[in-house]
């Protein structure tokens, strides 16, 4: 049984309606506003998971787990300081080079990797962040379809969804448009003056409350306004596009920031850039030439960060199969630190390159007692255990992470492996349908229920189980069509 991804991959670009331009100043909005009238709660978090359904099926995301452990951790720091700490928040990497970063409604918020790459520190990059998690808790989008009074609610959950929709996929998008109302709907989702304002000033709070510098959030769009002025044409970054930034706008956050106190928090600033130069290596396309940047950066005088450098020269070397010297060069980094996680994941990929898979192990067995039901630490130890036959043991450690609530396509699959490969088909074909669900590929987690329950046989109890989830699916699959 293959355990393939089927989904077709396109590149994705991300297009002005799903960012915003910043702004500052604004008084918040009255308790009555009308945008819970327009989108139910419901229906706001389906259009959210419509889009992300399409999203996957049209783009890569980044799908490393530390690299998502990180986004999700300084995501959720973020949301737990918003105005809706509460609501279900999803935050994701997108392997695009441009600046950018987005929001939908449901609580899903993208950030591309050269964003990421661009940031000089994690401040900025929470600053960003902050300010798209405004723009989801005042429901911007909603409230930019407030003065289409005629259209019912269906008709304008339709709009935003085909709007978000066409992102992912333009020609979809606007077939969805044109089944809805003819004409474009640009001006419709346009976020409006007051909206970028309301989202600078909510944004830089959260940001405060968070213990970031709520200087970061200035700081950090008047280094990309001067870095435009390099550019011209399309050569502008993306995120200048569709986040105009103001010399008076800059002045503005800096006076809001200046008034703000901040009590910092203890954070883990050295993963930032670990993760950082993880970013730059996975995104490479030449590894020839990244070997020369790092050694280049290697001999700077200037040099601030040198173990996160010296960490992404780690790692590619070892993605150019040079083990030996990756080796020779992430012992020192183990001696100062010998508890840091991301550097003995590093040593575990050192020893399965070459090989030595129970090794690995012992090292991934080593840190579950320091870091117990880690994702990261979990994911890389699963593939180890099932690529050294012992499916066992790693289901159990993978039914452990969706009892904590750590679910997702990962899981789901890796899951559907093992049972696979432990004889279990029924189970196997379950999960499988489990790892399509959260892909959006909603027919094709139905076909997976319905081989399940062939495999199930006479075992009623999981037969009654595979029902139930089916009928969840096909009405999935029938709100979907409508």
């Amino acid at each position: 049984m293959a355990y393939e991804n089927t989904i077709l991959h396109r590149k994705f670009t991300f297009f002005s309606h799903l960012s915003t331009s910043w702004a500052l100043d604004i008084a918040l909005p009255e308790m009555g506003d009308s945008a819970g009238e327009l989108i139910s709660p419901r229906e706001e978090q389906e259009i959210g998971q419509a889009f992300f359904w399409r999203l996957q099926q049209s783009t890569d995301l980044v799908e490393d787990p530390e690299v998502n452990s990180y986004i999700q951790s300084l995501g959720y720091r973020l949301a737990s300081n918003s105005n809706e700490p509460n609501l279900n928040y999803t935050f994701f990497v997108v392997p695009d080079g441009t600046v950018n970063a987005f929001a939908t409604p449901g609580g899903y918020v993208g950030v591309n990797s050269g964003l990421i790459l661009t940031a000089a520190n994690e401040d900025e990059l929470a600053s960003v962040m902050s300010h798209e998690i405004a723009h989801i808790t005042q429901r911007h989008i909603l409230r930019s379809f407030e003065n289409s009074k005629r259209m019912t609610i269906p008709r304008t959950a339709a709009m935003i969804a085909a709007a978000l929709l066409g992102a992912a996929d333009p020609k979809a998008g606007s077939a969805a448009i044109m089944a809805v109302q003819a004409g474009s709907i640009q001006s419709q989702i346009d976020y409006t003056r007051a909206n970028e304002a309301e989202a600078d000033n909510i944004g830089m709070q959260t940001l405060v409350r968070s213990g970031f510098n709520p200087e970061a959030m200035p700081s950090f769009f008047e280094k990309l306004q001067q870095a435009s002025r390099f550019y011209g044409g399309d050569a502008v970054p993306e995120f200048l596009r569709t986040h105009p930034v103001t010399t008076s706008r800059i002045a503005d956050a800096r006076g809001r920031a200046s008034q703000l106190s901040v009590k910092p928090r203890l954070s883990d600033h050295e993963q930032f850039y670990l993760i950082k130069e993880k970013l730059r290596v996975m995104t490479a396309q030449d590894s020839g030439e990244l070997i020369k940047y790092y050694q280049h950066q290697l001999t700077r005088d200037d040099l601030v960060n040198k173990d996160p450098v010296n960490y992404g020269y780690v790692l590619a070397l070892i993605k150019n199969a040079q083990y030996t010297a990756a080796r020779q060069r992430l012992m020192p980094l183990i001696d100062k630190e010998p508890d840091r996680l991301t550097y003995q994941l590093a040593l575990a990929d050192i020893e399965l390159s070459v090989g030595r898979v129970k090794a690995a192990l012992d090292i991934y067995e080593d840190n579950q007692r320091l870091y117990p039901d880690d994702r990261a630490l979990t994911l890389n130890q699963v593939h180890a255990l099932l690529r050294t036959a012992r499916p066992a043991e790693a289901a159990k450690l993978l039914q452990t992470q969706i009892e904590l609530g750590e679910g997702g396509r990962q899981i789901y699959r890796l899951m559907a492996q093992a049972k696979g490969d432990m004889g279990q088909k029924s189970e196997s074909h379950a999960w499988l349908a489990e790892y399509y669900y959260e892909s959006g590929l909603l027919k094709a987690a139905a076909d997976q229920l319905h081989l399940a329950a062939e495999a199930a046989g006479r075992n009623e109890y999981q037969l009654s189980k595979i029902a139930s989830r089916l009928r969840e699916v096909e009405n999935a699959m029938s709100e979907m069509e409508n």
